[in-house]
């Protein structure tokens, strides 16, 4: 009935379209806005961070096993590889080096980082002739190439999401999305109630002591 109603009304129909039309305008929007907010976060994520040149270079996911994600040259064969293996690999008849780590359990393609670090690699190795170390992480038996490659920082993800919501710093307290804690109120205001009730009780005390030394004076009988 409803349905009929909104049909055979010139008015209501018009309504009901105009009404469709901007939800189905908003929606495909959204769907736009958060596609694009993926592709930028997964941008933002494949970044390394480089201390020469201090700027930032892409990282690209490989789609290989880490159970075969290095090749050898003398076992003509792949071998397993693990987190913050750092190594090189030839192709096109050795004219061509590609650098390659293992990040976040999957494999990268790090040339472009690798680049900028200058390291010299010789390519297809069987064992591991770097590792990238992450903070105190490390390996005492390989060599380990000094990298800021960590993901990207809270202050960086900040600044993207400001820029992505093209955000005033001064609109937020601090440039944040959190604001800053009230500090506590100051615990000593309370100080003067508190020896004047001291004073009072010792006050009390004292005046109780004077009354238990008094001594009552009989009569003398005789």
């Amino acid at each position: 009935r409803a349905a009929w109603d909104i049909v055979s009304n010139p008015e209501k129909r018009k309504e009901y379209e105009i009404k469709r039309m901007a939800e189905t305008e908003l929606t495909k929007s959204m769907n736009d806005f958060l596609s694009k907010l993926q592709d930028d976060l997964k941008e933002v994520m494949n970044t390394m961070k480089c201390n020469k040149c201090q700027g930032k270079h892409k990282r690209f996911e490989m789609d290989r096993d880490p159970l075969e994600g290095r090749y050898c040259a003398e076992c003509s064969k792949f071998h397993a590889a693990e987190e913050g293996d750092f190594w090189a690999e030839s192709s096109m008849l050795g004219l061509k080096i590609t650098y390659f780590a293992m990040m976040d359990g999957k494999v990268y393609d790090i040339t472009e980082w690798a680049g900028c670090q200058r390291v010299g690699i010789s390519p297809d190795t069987h064992r591991v002739p770097y590792h990238i170390s992450f903070g105190s992480r490390g390996s005492g038996g390989r060599q380990r190439a000094a990298s800021d490659s960590s993901p990207a920082s809270a202050a960086e993800l900040q600044d993207f999401f400001n820029r992505i919501f093209q955000g005033n710093p001064g609109q937020m307290p601090n440039g944040n999305f959190f604001g800053t804690p009230q500090p506590p109120a100051p615990g000593n205001a309370s100080t003067p109630a508190a020896s004047s009730s001291k004073v009072d009780s010792s006050f009390q005390k004292s005046d109780s002591k004077q009354k238990r030394r008094k001594k009552v004076r009989r009569p003398f009988q005789r």
